[in-house]
């Protein structure tokens, strides 16, 4: 792990506390980036949140989610307000164990803090609610707060919450997706304290960097960490452990269920076992994790089958698709490293392509071994597809992938 890069982003954290609103960009190869922002979060001893879109509210709202699974918001309440108030050796402040009615009568005798009146009137909305919500479920005050304003309630919430007990923030961003960008900046700008990272190929900031002069791109110059390509290894055969435990790590960061990583691990001792003992297991598991990663998040739930069936234009044999999108015409095929070693099952494959797309499918195919070694290379790439082929067919430019 480069510690050159594990500094820069302490020095990230450093700025935060101090107030300075800090957007780590991490800029190079997708997965050596995301190793290094892993293994930098697994030390602070985070969870990670990803969002891909550009709506204020629905972010804060899934932070907000990830926060309220973690910790006790009604408990933070109960200390902020307790610590609020000037020291009385008489008086013993205690919220438990009373009703609604009691709790509201206790806190009108308080005086709110100075300076944070919008934490204190969150407080006194959690504190007053009638029933808590059950744990683990964000409370309906916060909800409310969200949607009548996404920036005010995260900054309230900052407040509410001891500091560095947040989840961090992770945006996905590809070429087309500055709105995202801009909406990380607004964050970050609201809430400095907040834990916000992205990670960019040299490419896809090249292209950012073209637009004109704004605050966003100079938070992206700023947080600015350049990774170095990683040096070519003659030799590819077998899983590279350290990306493997990364991606595995990341997942459960990324609050992943639980059948998700199972079937990541699956996958990982299939492929293996598969360069000593070529068939189609491999395949197979790759495709089922896959099709679960994407089931795991709301924008793409169920818009993947798994093994799909198309029936080609002009007649023929049906044709079965490992991942299929019926709604943008989209197939994704995984292929193990097996399949290059046969011309037949080469040839059988390209006509495959050439009757998909004659059926007017846009065809993409992976290799089973990346779907666990660079996953996220291949969540953007299908980020991007789905984004520009919705574009296509409504007849829009496609600013924003979501996944």
């Amino acid at each position: 792990m480069d510690a050159a890069l594990l500094g820069s982003l302490d020095r990230h954290a450093r700025r935060r506390a101090q107030g300075i609103a800090t957007l780590s960009t991490l800029v190079g190869p997708p997965e050596r980036a995301l190793t290094v922002w892993t293994e930098w979060i697994q030390r602070r001893g985070s969870s990670v949140v990803i969002v891909d879109g550009d709506d204020v509210r629905a972010v804060v709202s899934a932070w907000a989610a990830a926060l309220a699974r973690e910790r006790d918001l009604l408990g933070d309440a109960e200390v902020f307000v307790v610590r609020s108030q000037p020291q009385n050796p008489a008086r013993t402040l205690q919220f438990q164990g009373k009703t609604a009615h009691q709790r509201r009568v206790l806190l009108e005798g308080l005086t709110p803090p100075q300076g944070q009146s919008a934490t204190w009137e969150l407080c006194r909305a959690l504190l007053e609610s009638p029933a808590p919500p059950p744990s683990g479920v964000l409370p309906d005050a916060v909800s409310q707060a969200i949607a009548r304003a996404p920036l005010p309630a995260l900054q309230t919430l900052m407040a509410l919450v001891p500091a560095g007990s947040t989840p961090a923030l992770r945006v996905r961003a590809g070429p087309s997706d500055f709105r995202a960008l801009r909406t990380a900046a607004a964050l970050c700008t609201a809430a400095p304290a907040l834990t916000t990272g992205c990670v960019l190929t040299a490419e896809a900031l090249a292209e950012h960097l073209r637009r004109e002069e704004s605050h966003v791109l100079a938070m992206l110059r700023e947080g600015r960490l350049d990774l170095p390509e990683p040096e070519l290894d003659e030799d590819t055969r077998g899983l590279p452990e350290a990306a493997v435990a990364s991606t595995r790590v990341r997942l459960r960061q990324e609050g992943s269920s639980e059948q998700v990583v199972a079937l990541y691990d699956s996958a990982v001792r299939t492929i293996a076992s598969a360069y000593r003992d070529a068939n189609g297991r491999a395949r197979s598991e790759a495709e089922k994790f896959l099709h679960a990663r994407l089931q795991d998040h709301a924008s793409t739930r169920g818009l993947f089958v798994l093994n799909g069936h198309v029936d080609p234009v002009g007649g023929g044999r049906r044709l079965e698709v490992d991942l299929l999108c019926t709604e943008l015409k989209l197939a994704v095929e995984i292929d193990g490293y097996f399949h290059f070693r046969s011309p037949d099952g080469f040839r059988r494959d390209r006509r495959k392509d050439v009757a998909l797309q004659c059926s007017g499918y846009w065809v993409v195919r992976f290799l089973a071994d990346d779907v666990v070694t660079r996953l996220e290379e291949i969540l953007e790439t299908l980020d991007t597809l789905i984004a520009t082929r919705r574009g296509e067919l409504t007849g829009k430019e496609a600013s924003n992938g979501k996944r």
